[in-house]
């Protein structure tokens, strides 16, 4: 029996609140231990990652603090609760896991194996203590209890006694609805505390704490299996709050935009909001230009909503572009804008500068050069600041590239690559229809998804680095044969129901062994590549101003 995770939190937060001596931040679900090793040994198989089967196991030995199987009912459900007592500091011990592991018999089986591991142990009420081991990569203590068929286990005893005390809820708590290995339910406020730290350094691009708060319920899963690893994540906004009124303006987007993409894309995402600017209160300062370049330039009545990017080669396969479509209710209010990009200034390390217009047919383009500014400069002495490996990369990129605009059939078109390459990507009245677009098969490979996606896309980014590896001027055609072809990529998906969105990743096992090849066999080419670019920066860099 499956049920919504407001229902199971709603359930666990009414029994923990009430101690408040500890607090509740998550449970850990899994079909079984079988399955997570059949799962494992699948995944690493095919993707090339031996060292995942081992440390998988390595790291449930960890967690359910087993000397041996014996007594154990390795095909029923598993469970792993995570609480922290709130008055102590953080410890090793704090916050602390409690496994929760089903048995064959009535526990005799398996206090034998721990009596066998360990040499001291002695009794306290419910709990029995084993201490000393005789391997010392075991855990020097543990605390264990046996109730209904199931294995108490934790390193913690504080841990332990209030997962005995409510042990009831946990062992008559319905599974978790999301499928996956490992299915994660979460209490999103004690989340939020516990990533302060790290959420503080990605808060220049999204306010992860906020984020966080604005969750009545959180759950995530992992799945791991032969064809794929996925990750999905399922969160319930509170009413009322900002994140309400984000997936209030989330709508599925228009059928013949998933239609419109080229067969030879290495990218492409595909969303549909009516109201984007509902972003901006968990977006950081750090917003790069770029990814859209009308942005603050055009009026949002006069687009949709729906919004297309892709990347793919040029039709000579000589180059790389990314390209941008969003349809428009005000073609005369798009074209505005498209002229005013010049004027906006230099916004997040961008520039546009008027190249020059033309036409293609009755469509008017207009070209841009882009300049990418180097890092801030220090405050202190005004000296610029060191760039970062993907400004290079960025930089080297945007060397030959530049920005073309124009509204041509419905949509407004934006294209960054070299000089020309929009007239191969202006849309046609109406897009060819494909026998299976992306949305349906996103929809078919993810158990998670539907294909009434608010947003989805795909990713082959091995097939990606080779393309840009072989349109370098200094890679030669014998280096480039070296770099292996890449696999089936990765799609990822957002769906929602009022309150509650569902997004999953899922990146296919022979994507990642191409990844795996193409570091392993590629490694001079790519070392090769990485060198050039340096050098050419660093002699970019010594090169006097023009006076």
């Amino acid at each position: 029996m499956t049920v919504n995770p407001l229902v199971l939190i709603a359930i666990l937060l009414t029994t923990f609140t009430c101690r408040a001596e500890r607090l509740f931040i998550g449970i850990l679900e899994a079909d079984s231990i079988q399955s997570i090793h059949y799962g494992a040994a699948a995944f690493s198989r095919i993707s090339d990652l031996p060292l995942v089967q081992e440390q998988v196991q390595a790291r449930l030995a960890q967690a359910l603090l087993l000397p041996a199987y014996a007594g154990i009912a390795a095909s029923e459900t598993l469970k792993i609760v995570q609480s922290v007592d709130s008055d102590a500091p953080p410890a090793p011990d704090n916050p602390a896991n409690v496994a929760i592991i089903p048995l064959t018999d009535d526990g005799t089986m398996i206090r034998q194996a721990f009596a066998a591991a360990y040499a001291r142990h002695k009794s306290q009420d419910a709990f029995t203590l084993y201490e000393a081991p005789s391997d010392t990569n075991r855990a020097p203590c543990v605390a264990v209890a046996v109730a209904d068929r199931h294995l108490f286990t934790s390193v913690s005893r504080p841990a332990l006694t209030w997962a005995w005390q409510n042990r009831s809820k946990f062992l008559e708590a319905p599974a978790q609805s999301l499928p996956g290995t490992f299915r994660i339910l979460v209490n999103p406020q004690r989340m939020a505390d516990l990533t302060g730290a790290r959420s503080a350094q990605a808060a220049r691009i999204i306010d992860l704490g906020r984020l966080l708060r604005a969750c009545e319920a959180l759950s995530f899963s992992f799945t791991l299996e032969g064809a794929a690893l996925a990750v999905t994540l399922r969160a319930t906004a509170k009413q009322g709050s900002a994140l309400d009124a984000l997936l209030a303006s989330w709508r599925v987007p228009s059928e013949p935009l998933w239609h419109a993409v080229p067969d030879n894309a290495f990218f492409m995402s595909l969303g549909a909001a009516d109201r984007p600017d509902l972003w901006t209160p968990f977006l950081g300062a750090q917003r790069h230009r770029l990814l859209v370049p009308t942005s603050g330039r055009l009026p949002p009545p006069a687009v949709t909503g729906d919004r297309l990017d892709y990347v793919a080669p040029t039709r000579d396969g000589k180059g790389l572009c990314w390209v941008q479509l969003l349809p428009v209710k005000d073609p005369a209010a798009a074209r505005a804008a498209i002229r005013m990009l010049a004027d906006a200034g230099c916004t997040n390390a961008v520039t546009f500068s008027r190249l020059r217009r033309r036409q293609a047919g009755a469509t008017a383009i207009e070209t841009y050069t882009v300049t990418l500014q180097p890092p801030q400069m220090a405050q202190a002495d005004k000296t610029p600041a060191d760039p970062s490996l993907g400004h290079i990369l960025l930089s080297l990129l945007l060397k030959r590239a530049v920005l073309e605009c124009a509204v041509h059939n419905g949509h407004c078109v934006t294209v960054i690559g070299p000089e020309g390459a929009i007239d191969e990507h202006l849309p046609p009245e109406t897009f060819a229809a494909r026998p299976l677009p992306l949305n349906r098969r996103i929809g078919g490979q993810d158990p998670a998804l539907t294909p009434d996606l608010s947003f989805g896309g795909f990713l082959c980014a091995a097939d990606l680095v080779r393309h840009t590896v072989t349109i370098m001027p200094e890679i030669k055609p014998e280096q480039a044969r070296l770099l292996p072809r890449g696999g089936d990529g990765a799609t990822f998906g957002i769906v929602h129901n009022g309150r509650t969105l569902t997004a999953s990743l899922r990146v296919q096992s022979n994507e990642i062994a191409a990844l795996q090849r193409l570091n392993r066999e590629g490694r001079a080419v790519l070392q090769e590549v990485f060198f050039q670019i340096f050098a050419n920066q660093m002699m970019d860099s010594k090169r006097p101003a023009a006076q």
